[in-house]
Formats: structure tokens, C-alpha cells, sequence
């Protein structure tokens, strides 16, 4: 009891020094205790991961092969939820007003961190303000023909463009998505005066008219499939390098188009402010995931590598997607989201 007493009474000296009370101090030590462990022991409920797209889509897809992963390695369920809508804004929206203790997480795209920033004019979040994860993956977009298309390579597509003044007709998913700001950059970097755009709902109602000759080029990286089974060409890819899984596919920068390439990330992202201890344990862990050989065959199959990043080069990567695209969209005439 003597001991206890002299040292409280030193204690009291010193933090009197300091201008702090006991009280004070002990409160702040309980505090920053309880805080500690409960990010230690995190996660010890389950963790939804939201994705801002519908059931059965490739963010769906990777959200499950990664969910599975994650709680294996964590211990507790992580549940796949889907809230699509408005470009994947109506989910942002959800997970940025969420508690930031990581039990609500989102699946974040080019479209969530990006392009929505310049396109939508009455977000209720910042896109850039969510507490960035990691990456799940990335992927790609090609320059797609079909097989009876009397176009073999781009140049025979920018020629062809450049001798019809009314240009030639492209197809995409949509106006203001990647594959349509991807064609724009095309044009531009080609010195083509016309190119119209054909917006579809999804990349199998495009790729139909693209088989049939009813548009003459399309931008898409979904149906692959159709290019292994014969069904479509594969002119180039918007890469930085050669997709692993279509190797003799040239990259736009090998044909003469350097500044016409697009990743079409996936990645993981908590609310703003959520305490970095429960961050670097989820970036750990999908780090863990995706340098795993099963892992990266698995992601392959889907048309996606892996991309194992700390939160600051997820955060950073993130960034410049936005700033790339910033430019280009001031120059379209797209209607607010």
C-alpha cells in the first residue's frame, strides 16, 4: 500500500509538471487501452463488403473469391452485399456515411475513385476521402472486332475513320464508362475528326452488333471469351504491356498510341477515418492472399492480375487514375449521374 501511495504521490509531481491531473491521465490511458485492444482483436464480428455493383459481375465475383480468403485468414465471415446504382455511387454513398470501425467495407473501381469525381456533380461523399485498403486486381480493355471484320489492325481502323466523313461507329457500355473515355483518348491521340458512339447496357448486347456488322469496332475487356472462341479479334490492348492470358495481343503504346492505356482496377476501401491498426491488418492480409500461386490462377480466369500495394501506393495509384481522366472528361459533353 506504501508503495502504491509513494508512487501515485511522484506520479502526481510529475504530471503537475506537466500541467495534467491524474484524472485526466488515467482517463487517456484507459481510453488509448481499450481502442489498442479493440483493434487487436479486430475482426471479432462479421465484416460486410459492399459491392456498388449487381449480383454476378466481375466486382462480385471478386468479392467473393477475396471474402472466402479473408475470413479464412481473419476468423469471421465477411459478407458479400450488393447495392448498385447511379455508377456505383448509391454503395459509395452507403459505406461513406458507415461506422469506421471496418466492419463495412467497399469494393472500389475507376468509376467510384475516378471518373465520378468529374462526372457526377451532386455526390454526398468525397470520392478520394475513404480510408484506401489495398487492391483486389486489375484488368484490362481491348480494341475488339469481329471475325468477318474487313479491319485486321487499329491502323486499318484509323485509316478507314479518317477516309468516311462520317467516321466509324464504336460500341461500349455506356456514356462517360472507361471504355468510352478509352475511345475518346483513341481518337484524339489518332487525329480522327469523327468516331460515333454507340452506348449499350451491358457488353453482350454490343458484342451481338459486333458479330453481326452492325457497329464496326468496339471497347471492352468483359467478353474475352469471345475472342478465345473465335467469335471476335482482338486488335490491341490498353496496357501498359501485353495481357499474360493474350500474349500476341500487341498494346496500343507497341502500335503508336503511348498515352492510350486504362486499368480498370478493383479496390478495397473502409469510411474516411477508419483507425489505421485495422487498415494495415486487412492490407496484410489481402497482400497475403494475392501472392498466393492458387490465388493468382484463380484471378487470371477472370481476366484480372493480382496488384499486391501497401495502402499509401493504393492510395497514390488511386489519385493519378483521377487526374489522368480529370482533363479529358472536361472536353465530353456527359450527362450529370
Amino acid at each position: 500500500m506504501w508503495l502504491i501511495v509513494l508512487t501515485m504521490k511522484h506520479l502526481s509531481k510529475l504530471l503537475k509538471a506537466l500541467n495534467l491531473s491524474i484524472g485526466t491521465t488515467l482517463l487517456a490511458l484507459m481510453m488509448f487501452g481499450g481502442v489498442a485492444h479493440a483493434q487487436t482483436e479486430y475482426p471479432n464480428r462479421p465484416v460486410k463488403i459492399i459491392i456498388p455493383f449487381p449480383v454476378g459481375g466481375l466486382s462480385d465475383s471478386l468479392a467473393r473469391l477475396y471474402g472466402k480468403e479473408l475470413s479464412e485468414r481473419l476468423g469471421q465471415p465477411f459478407i458479400v452485399e450488393s447495392k448498385p446504382g447511379a455508377s456505383t455511387n448509391i454503395g459509395a454513398a452507403y459505406v461513406a456515411a458507415a461506422p469506421n470501425d471496418g466492419y463495412t467495407l467497399l469494393v472500389t473501381t475507376i468509376a467510384t475513385n475516378a471518373l465520378n469525381k468529374w462526372s457526377s456533380r451532386s455526390l454526398s461523399f468525397d470520392p478520394h476521402g475513404f480510408s484506401e485498403i489495398g487492391m483486389l486486381g486489375v484488368n484490362t480493355l481491348y480494341v475488339m472486332v469481329g471475325a468477318n471484320s474487313p479491319y485486321r489492325t487499329v491502323q486499318d481502323i484509323v485509316k478507314a475513320a479518317k477516309d468516311n466523313p462520317q467516321g466509324l461507329s464504336y460500341g461500349s457500355f455506356g456514356s462517360g464508362t472507361p471504355n468510352h473515355m478509352l475511345a475518346e483518348m483513341f481518337r484524339q491521340s489518332a487525329g480522327i475528326q469523327k468516331l460515333t458512339h454507340v452506348p449499350y447496357k451491358g457488353a453482350s448486347d454490343s458484342s451481338i452488333d459486333l458479330i453481326a456488322g452492325r457497329i464496326d469496332f468496339m471497347i471492352d475487356g468483359a467478353t474475352i471469351n469471345l475472342v478465345n472462341s473465335g467469335k471476335l479479334r482482338a486488335l490491341a490492348v490498353a496496357f501498359p504491356k501485353r495481357w499474360p492470358t493474350q500474349p500476341t495481343v500487341p498494346t496500343m503504346a507497341e502500335l503508336g498510341f503511348p498515352d492510350v492505356t486504362i486499368s480498370t482496377y478493383f479496390g478495397i476501401a473502409a469510411p474516411p477515418n477508419t483507425p489505421p491498426a485495422i487498415l494495415d491488418r486487412l492490407n496484410a492480409a489481402l497482400r497475403a492472399i494475392s501472392s498466393t500461386p492458387d490465388m493468382e490462377k484463380k484471378l487470371l480466369a477472370l481476366n484480372v492480375m493480382p496488384m499486391s500495394v501497401s495502402r499509401q501506393e493504393a492510395t497514390s495509384f488511386m489519385r493519378q487514375q483521377s487526374e489522368k481522366w480529370g482533363p479529358l472528361y472536361k472536353t465530353l459533353e456527359l450527362p450529370d449521374k
